[in-house]
């Protein structure tokens, strides 16, 4: 599980807001294909939008892990088939917009592979642990080229809940070869950092000890404790290991104290 379970009326939550939507509007998800691969084999070509077909190479095994938008439609058992299949994974968006989803997807595709740090890479907007530092980082500009018409973009969080974020609702046509500059490439580079130690320090059947959001708290604690004592990359996973290995021993609420604790034992036995 990389998100908490999702609350128990989540799926009653997005009927409501479909219900209470202004006649205009319609409400779309874009579902990350990558973490449950070929999840949209399960719907009619005709109903979906993998967003990385036509990509250069694009094959059956790519598109299994491509992220799709589609309407939400929830008299739909083929749609809440699939949702039901998303459960505790970073990868359900609702976006409410009076776009069509088939315009929608084409807005979105043009993001899927972007150039940043003179590299392209594939953009992980549909991963929704991602998302929240991607809608910070864009400019005006590329966020109203990135959602169009959209007024909201709604995704489950860590913590299993819903979040909405409300969005300009412009007229912006869709980015042609978008971009990220220095200063953003970097930025969304360290908003997955946590991620990336917290998979370093607990594989496996460990993570499982706390809450997904939780664990990505306490990682998120600690380096941000650690953020002013200049720690090489080894010296800082050796940090959060040795935070986590003493997480039901040790008071984490004072990351200050243990980081001092754990400075000392490291001089005198290598941080274990």
């Amino acid at each position: 599980m990389l998100t908490d379970p999702f609350i128990g009326t989540w799926l009653d939550t997005l009927r409501l807001r479909f219900r209470e939507r202004p006649a205009a509007h319609e409400l779309h998800l874009l579902i990350d294909g990558a973490f449950v691969p070929g999840l949209h084999r399960h719907l009619a070509a005709s109903s979906k939008a993998l967003l990385f077909y036509g990509l250069p190479g694009s094959g059956p095994h790519t598109l299994d892990v491509s992220p799709f938008v589609l309407r939400f439609d929830p008299a739909s058992r083929e749609v809440e088939a699939v949702l039901r299949k998303c459960l505790a994974w970073p990868m359900v968006n609702v976006i409410e917009t009076p776009e069509a989803w088939q315009g929608l997807a084409a807005r979105l595709a043009a993001w899927c592979v972007i150039e940043a740090d003179g590299q392209r890479f594939n953009f992980r907007f549909a991963d929704t642990r991602r998302l929240p530092a991607i809608l910070k980082t864009l400019d005006q500009t590329q966020r109203r080229q990135f959602s169009g018409p959209a007024v909201s973009w709604s995704y489950i969080a860590r913590d299993g809940d819903w979040r909405t974020r409300a969005l300009d609702g412009s007229g912006q046509a869709v980015a042609s070869a978008p971009r990220l500059d220095d200063a953003q490439f970097g930025a969304l580079v360290e908003d997955s950092r946590v991620d990336e130690i917290l998979t370093r320090v607990a594989p496996g059947p460990d993570r499982d000890t706390f809450l997904p959001s939780k664990a990505h708290a306490l990682i998120a604690s600690a380096l941000a404790s650690a953020s002013k004592a200049s720690l090489s990359d080894s010296a800082l996973v050796d940090w959060c290991e040795w935070l986590w290995a003493r997480r039901a021993k040790d008071d984490i609420g004072n990351m200050a104290e243990l980081l001092e604790m754990w400075k000392t034992r490291a001089l005198s036995d290598g941080g274990r």
